[in-house]
This record gives structure tokens, C-alpha cells and sequence, in this order.
């Protein structure tokens, strides 16, 4: 008999894990919030249900009687799966591990491991308490919701006199009134992506370096993948990672940390792929690991077992455009990039006559491509090679 297989979530980055089940001879039931959702045209039951709303996605699960539900490369879905397990007696995370994977403030204070550092952080409600904590430091803050996704609702404050302005903002985004504010760390901010194996140990398979966009705070511009860095050991952060997810029956990870005079700080830790097909692309190319198979063969019952690959890793890059704001007046070039075998993937999400504006958090960003090579330098070239046959014409405002 063919087993059922629900995935919550059925935006663009779903895709693959709903593909991917497919291939491997699922029947998969898919919920997303819009009718149009990219993933319904792969899945075999398509339900349109906010994956936020734990009772109509469990109500889904009963109905189809699934033995299995899982979510990639989104936050938001992961507390409604952990919901949809206990209730069903399913295979996997629950609420409570869920939530301390989610809560960005129970991660500061349970995930403890010999090696890895916190920044100095205070849970808040309202402007006075962040005022206090500010004052308290004397130097630049981060302020973010306590379980958002996307960097939504994530400010930069090195100015006492928009604290108003900022917490106000933060709030918008919290579900709950409440907000994160912490030590802004300085330094390298690295991603790790990795997984836990059922009734086994955790593996990191792939770190990338990541930058931001000029001026734009918790944004990136990039993540470039490298077996190894210059600025850090690549095998100390992969002994700390590995050490953080002991409760996890079996997951994705997704870590972001920073390195800081010589230190490693966390940032967040997730159960779920990173984002823009970071876990079901970018950890393949660079690791030889198919995380994605892995999470749906073990929701589904099977053990598999950790191997080690003998893979030549890769260099990679997922790279995000920015561009001037303005109404765009003509694209081309992007056929071309296509036919590069390095490029993976390439993706403008805007066309002729649409208005372009900086991003403000990940969701804004307005297209990005997938590049792979055997080294560095052969990895540059074809970044370079991508913005010399671009070209976007942009009438700016």
C-alpha cells in the first residue's frame, strides 16, 4: 500500500520536497494559504489552509488517515507539524521541541554546549523595557520578534533617539507582544546546514560565509558555500553544531551563528532547510547529502543510517540581486545565464514596467541565482560573469 505523506506549506521553496516525495513513490497532500500555490501542481491532494492554523491542517491529516507530515524551509509550518504529530501519534518533532526551535528566546536559554557563545539579551514588551536595555549596554542592539521567519521585523538600533520608531515596528511583526533585544555581535555571520538522524547522531554537511546588503540590517546578499574558510575552522563549528540538536528525533538543521573575535556566537537555530532552496539544492551541491530524502524516508518510517560520501565538495554561492529603485524598462541576458552549466538556478522575480525598491527583509528580495564550481576562483569568474550579462534597465525614481 502506498503511504500518505502531508506537507505543510506549498509556496515556491516547498516545491522540491513535494517533487521529491513524489519521485520517491508517495502520495502527498499539500496545504498552503493561496489556491495558486506552486506546490499543488506536484502534489496529489491540494488544500488551500493557513499552515498556521494547527485544527484545519489536522482536520486534512484525519482525513486522508497520512502517515506522515513534514515541512521544509519554512518556520511558520513547523509548530503546526509538531501539532499534527502528537495528535496522530506520528513519527517526529514535537510541540515542545518545535517551540525551542522556533522561540528565538528559548534558544538563548537551552541550547548551552561547550564552545558556542550567547550574546547579552533581554525578552521585552514595550519601549521602556528596551530603553533600559540599551541603556544598559551603552552600544548597539538588535531588536526581532521572538518567532517570525524572513528576517521580518528585525531592526538595527545604534541611536537612542528612534527607540519609539523601532519597537513599534518589532511589535507589528510579533504575534505574541513580545521581542528579542540583544548585544549586536560584530564579525563573520556563518550558515550551517545539516541533520539529525533518527535514532542517531547529527551531521553538518555544508557552511557557507554570509554578507548583507549595504545598510539593510539582517538582509543578505549572499551565502557562499566553501569546504573551508580562512577567517574560522571549519571543524570547530561543525563540532559545536553537531552537539545542539541531542533532543531532535530526526530534522533539517539550519543554523546561523557569528564568529567574533574568535568566538562563535549563535544567532538562531532552526529544524527546517534554509531558505531560497538552500536544503534541497545548496547542501546536495556542496555536501553529496540529500537532506530532503532523508527527512521524508524517516517521517515515513525508515532508519537510514548516517554514510560517509566520498564527494568532491563544491563551491557555491546563492546570490541575491539588488537594484536601484525605479520602474524597469527592459531585461536581457537571462537566457544566456541559463545556459551556463555552473548556474543552478536563476530567478527575477519582477518584470518590464514593475517598481523596484530595496529590500526590507528577505521576502523582498527580488531574485537570486545558484552557482556552482570546483574552486574559488573558478566560482568568482562566474558570479562576475552573471552581472556582465545581465543587464537591467532601470528608469530610477
Amino acid at each position: 500500500m502506498v503511504k500518505k505523506i502531508m506537507i505543510i506549506g506549498g509556496g515556491k521553496w516547498q516545491v522540491p520536497i513535494v517533487k521529491k516525495a513524489k519521485y520517491l513513490g508517495f502520495e502527498v497532500i499539500c496545504s498552503n494559504l493561496f489556491k495558486d500555490s506552486p506546490a499543488f501542481e506536484y502534489a496529489d491532494h491540494s488544500y488551500v489552509a493557513n499552515v498556521l492554523d494547527k485544527e484545519i491542517n489536522l482536520k486534512i491529516a484525519k482525513s486522508h488517515n497520512i502517515d506522515a507530515v513534514i515541512t521544509d524551509q519554512s518556520d511558520i509550518a513547523v509548530n503546526t507539524v509538531a501539532y499534527i504529530n502528537e495528535k496522530l501519534n506520528l513519527d517526529g518533532i514535537n510541540c515542545d521541541i518545535a517551540d525551542l526551535y522556533t522561540n528565538k528566546y528559548r534558544m538563548r536559554k537551552e541550547l548551552i554546549t561547550k564552545g558556542l557563545h550567547h550574546p547579552k539579551y533581554k525578552i521585552c514588551e514595550n519601549v521602556d523595557d528596551l530603553r533600559e536595555f540599551y541603556n544598559l549596554l551603552n552600544s548597539k542592539i538588535i531588536i526581532k520578534p521572538l518567532s517570525n521567519q524572513s528576517s521580518r521585523g528585525v531592526r538595527l538600533i545604534d541611536n537612542i533617539d528612534n527607540l519609539d520608531r523601532d519597537c513599534n515596528f518589532t511589535l507589528s511583526h510579533s504575534s505574541d507582544g513580545k521581542f528579542l533585544a540583544e548585544e549586536y555581535i560584530g564579525g563573520i555571520e556563518i550558515t550551517v546546514e545539516g541533520y539529525k538522524y533518527k535514532n542517531g547522531s547529527h551531521h553538518t554537511f555544508a557552511v557557507s560565509k554570509k554578507s548583507y546588503f549595504e545598510g539593510i540590517a539582517g538582509v543578505a546578499d549572499a551565502l557562499q558555500y566553501q569546504p573551508e574558510f580562512d577567517e574560522f575552522d571549519i571543524e570547530e563549528i561543525k563540532k559545536i553544531n553537531n552537539k545542539i540538536f541531542d533532543k531532535v528525533p530526526f530534522a533539517i538543521t539550519h543554523v546561523e551563528y557569528k564568529f567574533y573575535n574568535g568566538k562563535f556566537y549563535l544567532i538562531e537555530a532552526a529544524i527546517r532547510g534554509g531558505g531560497t532552496k538552500v536544503s534541497s539544492l545548496l547542501t546536495p551541491i556542496a555536501s553529496g547529502y540529500d537532506t530532503n530524502e532523508l527527512l521524508i524516508k524517516n517521517a515515513t518510517g525508515e532508519i537510514v543510517e548516517y554514510k560517509y560520501i566520498k564527494y568532491t565538495k563544491q563551491y557555491a554561492i546563492l546570490k541575491f540581486f539588488g537594484f536601484k529603485s525605479g520602474v524597469v524598462e527592459s531585461i536581457s541576458g537571462l537566457e544566456k545565464i541559463k545556459e551556463d552549466s555552473n548556474i543552478l538556478d536563476i530567478e527575477l522575480e519582477f518584470d518590464i514596467g514593475d517598481r523596484l525598491l530595496p529590500p526590507s527583509d528577505d521576502r523582498s528580495r527580488v531574485g537570486y541565482f545558484i552557482a556552482k564550481a570546483v574552486n574559488l576562483n573558478e566560482l568568482n569568474k562566474t558570479v562576475a560573469k552573471v552581472y556582465d550579462t545581465l543587464l537591467i534597465k532601470i528608469k530610477e525614481d
